[in-house]
């Protein structure tokens, strides 16, 4: 069961009851040495002032050990704020028989303490305590004041001496605790507020909510914390779509079959699902967090400090996700155990992400489909971004692998070429560009690349989908080889490919129609 913020303070409002009482004990058994002392100066008053320095004592003492046990905390609650305001009313009381009335009413301490105990009173966070500690504290002034003070004053036309000083003294201690009622009020509030803020970055108690990640018109995505009761933590990333979509049942439905395809893609490659619920009457569901840049962050970064990607490392970025592609194509079964054929329909650099220990992963299949039994789909309405999608995609509507493999194909030559390939000013254009534009091959715009780079575009880019690869593997396969031909380079090196300066990673942003990532 969630606590919150509340339950926290709460037990630490107990807590500090047995410090107060503790602290009661401490003041209690002071006042009892200086009543001692004060029975030898005023015998008639030291017993009784003596006694009843003894019951506080007693009573803190009792308060504490029943504190202690978790007995009567709430009554004591009450309890021991009406003790606590006595000691003032008796320090007030001493100092009037020992030093003189004129003295005890010049003194700042009686005050200071009526005021000290109110105000500590707040942390108790009862309402009405502080407003009952300052009506008490009124009395108690006001009582000594005139059966022990008033009539054995001199000099009556002294401001301070005067009775009309002692009725304000008397409200400002109402006022007081009234003041700090409101201030309770006050912290209730915002406390209120924080723990409502902090239960909505909760989900079933299991997870945390940190940094918002991505977002969008459907809804956003977070870094969070899987925070079990057993003690342990594990970084995973929230997908939560708005609440007010979650009455649009062909929303919610897309939405549960990604995550339900999602948790089929088991695979290093791939970015794998881990949970689906419900959560204040919106939906979301848990998936891998992979520490470190998208593609598009290493685009960006390369395209600033105009450097290109070492040809040899776009060869073994482009084999992982061929894996991963091959993993959704192919082998990824359903409950029955038929394969899933799942094409991604929505590859691009924004959704393939490299780890801090070098693997390269897929994410968000958002709008993926799993072809299963049927070789093609025609798809009622365009998805993906139009500068990757294949020109079947844009033409006639078809989709199977072979338009995951164009997408992946378009990646890999921006990430070669360093800049982009079909992307134009107006959409319209960026999608005539795919249909009809020629592309360049990258050893007209880089001397260093193997002659194998422009064998592999002109197959991998051909706009009749039967002169492609037919599947992810044969790409694998090539582009292994082109990394042969650019001297097998170290894996490890995409691991610091990963690291990104903090002002280059950016907020990405959720396609309005389908809550997948966007550039």
């Amino acid at each position: 069961m969630h606590t919150g913020l509340w339950s926290a303070l709460e037990s630490s409002v107990a807590d500090l009851e047995i410090v107060l009482a503790r602290a009661d004990q401490g003041v209690a058994a002071m006042a009892i040495l200086i009543s001692i002392w004060f029975s030898t100066v005023r015998p008639a008053l030291g017993l009784p002032l003596g006694l009843l320095c003894v019951g506080v004592f007693a009573s803190a003492t009792a308060a504490h050990a029943l504190l202690v046990r978790g007995m009567f905390v709430t009554p004591l609650r009450y309890a021991m704020p009406v003790m606590e305001i006595a000691l003032p009313g008796l320090a007030l009381l001493v100092m009037t028989e020992v030093e003189g009335p004129g003295y005890a009413l010049g003194s700042w301490v009686p005050p200071q303490l009526f005021c000290l105990f109110i105000a500590a009173s707040i942390l108790r966070l009862q309402p009405a305590v502080p407003l009952v500690m300052g009506v008490i504290a009124a009395a108690e002034f006001w009582l000594v004041y005139w059966f022990a003070i008033h009539d054995a004053v001199e000099g009556d036309g002294v401001l301070l001496h005067r009775v009309d000083v002692q009725l304000v003294r008397t409200g400002s201690l109402i006022i007081t605790g009234a003041a700090g009622s409101m201030a309770v009020y006050g912290l209730k509030r915002i406390i209120g507020r924080a723990n409502a803020d902090l239960r909505a970055q909760e989900l079933f108690g299991k997870y945390r909510l940190l940094r918002e990640i991505a977002s969008g018109g459907m809804g956003v995505v977070h870094e969070a914390l899987y925070c079990p009761e057993g003690g342990f933590e594990r970084k995973v990333a929230i997908k939560v779509i708005h609440p007010h979509l979650a009455a649009d049942r062909g929303f919610v439905e897309r939405f549960r079959e990604e995550a339900e395809i999602s948790a089929r893609l088991a695979h290093p490659n791939l970015v794998s699902a881990l949970d689906f619920g419900t959560v204040e009457h919106t939906y979301f569901f848990a998936m891998e967090f992979v520490d470190g840049p998208t593609l598009r962050d290493v685009l960006d970064r390369h395209r600033r400090s105009g450097q290109p990607l070492d040809a040899g490392l776009v060869a073994l970025i482009g084999a992982d996700v061929a894996e991963g592609l091959h993993f959704a194509h192919r082998i990824a079964r359903d409950s029955d155990g038929k394969p899933l054929r799942v094409v991604h329909r929505d590859l691009s650099p924004a959704n393939i992400l490299i780890d801090r220990s070098g693997l390269v992963k897929i994410l968000d299949f958002g709008v993926a489909r799993a072809l299963k039994d049927a070789k093609m789909v025609h798809t009622r309405n365009l998805v993906g971004k139009p500068s990757y999608l294949a020109p079947e995609q844009l033409e006639d509507h078809v989709v199977d692998e072979r338009s995951d493999l164009w997408s992946l194909s378009v990646v890999l030559w921006e990430l070669l070429c360093n800049t982009r390939l079909f992307r134009r000013r107006e959409e319209a254009a960026t999608m005539l560009a795919v249909i009809n534009d020629d592309i360049p091959m990258p050893s007209s715009l880089r001397k260093d690349v193997a002659a194998t780079w422009d064998a592999f575009f002109l197959r991998a880019l051909n706009r009749d989908p039967e002169m492609r690869f037919q599947s992810a593997l044969a790409v694998r396969d090539a582009l292994r080889q082109i990394a042969e031909d650019h001297g097998n380079p170290d894996s490890t090196l995409l691991s610091q490919l990963a690291w990104t300066d903090e002002e280059d990673v950016e907020l990405l942003d959720l396609d309005d129609d389908t809550g997948a990532l966007i550039t």
